[in-house]
């Protein structure tokens, strides 16, 4: 074999493996197992939670959290972003509102690689101002599987600026932390 079909060879050799170890971070995911990864943030309120039921858009801003991988895929952290629009809340108990949105998950994979996958949700809260979401994986790393998350708010905090900043506004962010689950 010639020096330069060696080469060639040894080129299309590593192209191959280079990218089916990208295409196993983007391809759909059958590995059964789930990542249950920590999360804490900030949810924002537009225009800002009262005392009254007023309709919201939500936007929830995660930091990097550890995760525990039972798929094979390696995860180190995640990170969680989501949209929600027209979410009925209230001061009042919690509010109970529900609604529908998009939203994120980069992912950290032990080897340093990173990832995206996006999110379909629903949002529930209830009474006790905890939020849940659930849905399902559309595309990237774990495409097809189920999402849920379980989120506790700064109630303290979250309930002060409500009531004293009503009349400007109200609530338009609170802390909050909890887990996620895909699998």
């Amino acid at each position: 074999m010639s020096p330069s079909r060696r080469a060639r060879g040894a080129a299309l050799l590593a192209a191959l493996v280079a990218a089916t170890g990208l295409a196993s971070l983007a391809s759909p995911a059958h590995a059964a197992g789930s990542v249950t990864c920590d999360t804490a943030g900030t949810m924002y309120f537009k225009p800002g939670v009262q005392i009254v039921p007023i309709r919201q858009d939500i936007e929830i801003r995660g930091a990097n959290g550890s995760c525990r991988d039972s798929t094979g895929f390696g995860v180190n952290e995640a990170k969680l972003t989501a949209n929600f629009s027209g979410v009925w809340l209230t001061c009042e108990l919690g509010g109970g509102g529900t609604g529908h949105g998009t939203g994120t998950l980069d992912w950290v994979l032990n080897n340093g690689e990173r990832g995206r996958s996006n999110l379909d949700l629903n949002f529930e809260s209830n009474i006790a101002s905890e939020v849940t979401l659930s849905g399902q994986v559309l595309g990237g790393p774990l495409d097809g599987k189920r999402f849920s998350a379980h989120l506790s708010a700064d109630l303290l905090r979250g309930a002060l600026k409500c009531t004293i900043g009503g009349p400007f506004g109200g609530a338009k962010s609170v802390g909050y932390h909890g887990s996620f689950t895909v699998g």
